[in-house]
């Protein structure tokens, strides 16, 4: 466990390293840039909360197979308290108080609920990789912009993702823990591949979650004055969708920002802009999930010892 906290506190700063260089290097770049609205941050708030909300809804659905039906705001909720103890604790602590929590108020075993959430992360994986191959082809034909390392990528998922659900094979785990992580998530699938209703909830609120995020990039673009297209957003939302399968650092802090910045330049936005960009969305949700964390940490803690109903 140490030398996985080791691991992820110097690809962490590595990451800030090179963006302190970068800003250091380019700081009249960023001095010019114009802020053109304000009032763009009130809606990245209200959309960041939107897909904390969609998060806690898909926790609802997952929990129903167990007879385990969460109130709204409990499961929002949830998809707090699982944010922020991800940014401030190592080895991702959300996961754990979210086992705490589910254990102690309705006696539910986290082994069931994390078999079902690697398979849920198949479904999510698979409609980021075909919303991403789509946006691709889209601006291939609109801007005459493409990237065959990125479509192969999309592609390979596409392919891979389709077989493991049409074929459904069962795989040994092997020592290696990444190699893992992929092959619970085949396995996974065999929980909830006859259950309907999960499946389609989860293609509708991974679709959903895409979504925000791309509005959540459309926006901190406007911010600086730059208009980039709803298909453009998608398709930078849908490879940082991707990234969570890499996501080693606490809330996935430069790996994911360092991607959004990668997929906006591979669409010919200007590195300033991306960057300026991914800061004003990470620090959007740093403060927005700094100041509920503690909120919902302490009214979760107030309800989870209340009589849970039969």
């Amino acid at each position: 466990m140490k030398t996985k906290s080791l691991i992820s506190g110097l690809i962490l700063i590595t990451i800030l390293g090179f963006l302190i260089y970068y800003l250091k290097n380019n700081l009249k770049d960023f001095q010019q840039l114009a802020i053109s609205n304000l009032m763009f941050l009130i809606p990245l708030i209200i959309i960041f909360l939107l897909g904390l909300y969609f998060n806690g809804m898909l926790l609802n659905i997952l929990m129903r197979p167990f007879s385990i039906k969460l109130k709204n705001l409990e499961a929002f909720g949830l998809a707090i308290i699982t944010n922020f103890y991800n940014l401030i604790t190592p080895f991702r602590g959300g996961a754990a108080a979210r086992a705490y929590y589910l254990k102690k108020k309705y006696k539910f075993p986290y082994v069931n609920f994390l078999a079902t959430l690697s398979a849920i992360y198949l479904l999510i994986f698979l409609i980021s990789a075909i919303i991403g191959l789509i946006t691709l082809l889209i601006i291939k034909s609109k801007y005459n912009l493409f990237n065959l390392p990125i479509f192969l990528l999309f592609s390979m998922i596409i392919i891979t993702l389709l077989t493991i659900t049409i074929f459904s094979p069962k795989l040994k785990e092997r020592e290696n823990k990444w190699l893992n992580r992929f092959i619970k998530i085949i396995n996974g699938w065999h929980l909830i591949k006859n259950n309907k209703k999960i499946i389609a909830a989860t293609i509708i609120f991974s679709g959903l979650q895409v979504l925000v995020i791309a509005l959540n990039n459309l926006l901190a673009f406007y911010v600086f004055g730059v208009n980039i297209t709803l298909t453009q957003a998608l398709f930078i939302s849908s490879l940082f969708n991707l990234s969570i399968i890499i996501s080693i650092t606490p809330g996935n802090l430069g790996i994911g920002d360092a991607i959004n910045v990668f997929s906006a330049n591979l669409i010919r936005i200007p590195l300033t802009e991306a960057v300026a960009a991914a800061i004003l969305i990470r620090a959007v949700n740093l403060i927005t999930i700094l100041i509920l964390g503690p909120i919902f940490t302490n009214y979760l803690l107030k309800k989870k010892n209340e009589t849970n109903p039969k």
